[in-house]
């Protein structure tokens, strides 16, 4: 035995009085890091968001559980110089677009992207702006699009590749899939036909005349880029489609 061991108080049933020392915060702690959270892509939680129209070209954005709005979503027209579709923080109106959506003005054209997008101070001239690009199909319609995603908490974002899966048989949804492996996943269980709902980052339904609601469930963990690009693009999906939100 050696002397650190043979130094530990004997093992007891009873609880600490109350004029027992409290331990120091590193050995109290069920946890190494503590009572420091993370939470990671890899942890599947979801957010779930509303969208909710508040005329034919304004709608807000909110919690499920709570209806404060927390941003604002314009349509512009053509003519608008930072995008056609912008999001604004609802709680101060006079604060520029926090991001923005550019469509195509030619968006038969496949040499030119659907849109591009936008997710940090859109009214900058040197703003960063990145294509999303569609892909018709008999009986749907794929965009691809890489979002800048943190995979690792604590970390920047980094550009990921991504796929929209829309189309007649899947509405009224559409699903945001990640391509290529999983961060600290080997390749080799990559098969793009089988991928499960650990693949699915972000859905949304839309409120049909039947019933239900414009309800988007989102990846948590994966920052504010890639937040704001989900709900932009949905957006630019459902221009082309021609679907105006009830």
């Amino acid at each position: 035995m050696s002397s650190n061991t043979a130094n530990l108080p004997a093992y007891s049933e009873k609880h600490p009085s109350n004029d027992t020392p409290a331990p120091s915060a590193q050995t109290a702690a069920s946890r190494i890091l503590g009572t420091t959270q993370t939470c990671s892509i890899r942890d599947f939680q979801v957010d779930y968001l509303t969208i909710v129209p508040d005329s034919p070209t304004s709608y807000h954005l909110s919690s499920t559980i709570d209806p404060t709005p927390v941003y604002r979503i314009e349509l512009a027209g053509d003519g608008a110089k930072t995008g056609n579709i912008q999001i604004f923080p609802a709680s101060d109106p006079s604060l520029p677009a926090v991001a923005a959506a550019r469509l195509s003005a030619n968006p038969k054209n496949k040499s030119e992207p659907a849109a591009t997008i936008c997710t940090s101070m859109p009214h900058l001239p040197d703003a960063q702006w990145r294509p999303l690009t569609r892909k018709s199909m008999l009986s749907s319609d794929s965009y691809s699009t890489s979002i800048p995603i943190v995979t690792v908490p604590g970390r920047a974002p980094a550009p990921h590749q991504f796929s929209w899966r829309t189309g007649v048989l899947s509405e009224p949804f559409y699903q945001l899939l990640w391509d290529q492996p999983l961060p600290l996943v080997p390749s080799v269980h990559y098969v793009p036909d089988q991928r499960g709902s650990e693949y699915r980052f972000a859905t949304m339904t839309r409120k049909t005349a039947a019933g239900g609601e414009n309800l988007i469930e989102m990846r948590r963990g994966g920052g504010l880029d890639f937040e704001l690009s989900v709900v932009l693009e949905l957006l630019v999906i459902l221009h082309f489609k021609k679907i105006q939100l009830m």
